[in-house]
């Protein structure tokens, strides 16, 4: 079933590794000048006092591809690795609740996330930039970690271009210091402005009522964005007409198996199933649900659970549709490295974007929806208290007509 074994993965991302060291990061000094995508990163280790600061990249001006998750699917793992070591990790030590109107520093970093394309940067370090690799070395590490290894070292000194080209969109919400945060981030989403974008504007507290804004961890900040987005999109599924036919959709990449399964109903639901497969081919399943009223607890699978809501209903409320969903996720042993929760949202978004295979009754769709998979149909229904509820009671519509529309 494997397309490439883990191995082979590690060996290959070892040789990137070592290409990357040949390059000019061998020539890198206290100062050094780059693209930054644009990008920041605000650490959570030791929150409140937390880390923040920009990346770049000597190695090319244009760097937006280096940072940019919308454009990562399809990617193999060893790319991915290889966008984040070629971008330097500049650090600056801050408190959560630094005063954002006097600190010319967050200041800056601000400056630069309104940036509307890749910027050139120049920075000056304490020392010369050095790997760090410690949180790949740790193998505790989740896809809601949003962990950030490479080449890193405190900055001293940051300097911006006077003539930075910036989103008014994000510009709109920044200087709105009474506009709640939630309201500026489904502003933002609606205005088209992507994910990854909206989530270093909350990161960097560059949205909210004044008095509230403060610096928030990036991978705080991610799952923040989608589960916000996709609470206020469930709620305008209650208008919309549900699917005739049970839709499967289905996609692959960086080891992760996605099987989307859309069963036609007036009423949301939503169920994510993780398998983790291992050497031996054992496998270990965790599972979270709501219903039309939300989420009972925290989800167990963490970011992941949201990074999925929000892709599934987006494209619900894309097609005017509603929907209970089932999102089965499988991951293989060559998902060697966890690289965050935004390819399970572009994952899905990706099979959304396929050809659905359609069907009558929920057992064969089972069936065609874990076809491809290790875990067998039955290892995934005991796990799935939505299948147990269609099969032993139906929807108060299933007993009249569908009206015609």
């Amino acid at each position: 079933m494997y397309a490439r074994n883990s191995e082979e993965i590690k060996k290959r991302i070892t040789e990137g590794w070592k290409q990357i060291l040949r390059s000019n990061f061998n020539n890198l000094s206290e100062k050094i000048s780059g693209g930054s995508p644009p990008s920041v990163f605000v650490s959570s280790y030791s929150y409140p006092k937390v880390k923040v600061g920009p990346l770049f990249s000597p190695l090319q001006t244009d760097s937006a591809i280096l940072d940019h998750p919308e454009k990562w699917a399809g990617k193999a793992i060893e790319d991915i690795i290889r966008y984040k070591l070629s971008l330097i990790r500049g650090t600056h030590s801050a408190h959560v609740k630094t005063n954002l109107n006097s600190d010319r520093y967050i200041q800056s970093l601000q400056e630069l996330t309104m940036a509307t394309g890749s910027t050139e940067i120049e920075v000056a370090f304490e020392g010369k930039p050095k790997l760090n690799l410690e949180e790949l070395a740790s193998g505790t590490t989740s896809d809601s970690d949003m962990i950030h290894f490479g080449i890193v070292s405190k900055l001293e000194d940051l300097k911006l271009p006077s003539d930075i080209s910036s989103d008014k969109k994000i510009e709109k919400t920044f200087y709105d210091k009474d506009l709640k945060a939630i309201e500026a981030i489904n502003y933002l989403y609606e205005e088209g402005i992507e994910i990854s974008k909206i989530s270093k504007i909350l990161s960097l507290g560059m949205i909210g009522i004044q008095k509230n804004r403060r610096l928030v961890p990036t991978k705080w900040s991610i799952s923040a964005i989608d589960q916000i987005i996709s609470s206020d999109l469930i709620k305008k599924t209650n208008t919309f007409r549900s699917f005739d036919l049970i839709r499967i959709y289905k996609y692959t990449h960086l080891g992760n198996y996605y099987s989307i399964i859309l069963i036609p109903d007036e009423l949301w639901s939503f169920e994510m199933h993780e398998g983790w497969i291992d050497k031996k081919g054992d496998a270990m399943i965790e599972t979270d649900s709501e219903d039309i009223r939300g989420l009972k607890n925290y989800p167990k699978i963490g970011g992941s659970y949201f990074a999925a809501r929000l892709a599934v209903i987006e494209f619900l409320n894309n097609q005017k549709r509603s929907a209970s969903v089932i999102v089965l996720r499988e991951i293989h042993p060559e998902y060697i490295l966890p690289v965050g929760v935004w390819q399970i949202r572009e994952g899905i978004r990706e099979a959304l974007r396929m050809n659905a295979i359609t069907f009558d009754t929920l057992d064969t769709a089972l069936s065609f929806a874990c076809d491809n998979l290790t875990i067998s149909k039955n290892e995934w229904i005991e796990n799935s208290s939505l299948v147990r509820a269609r099969k032993s009671q139906g929807r108060i519509t299933d007993y009249f007509s569908r009206p015609e529309y």
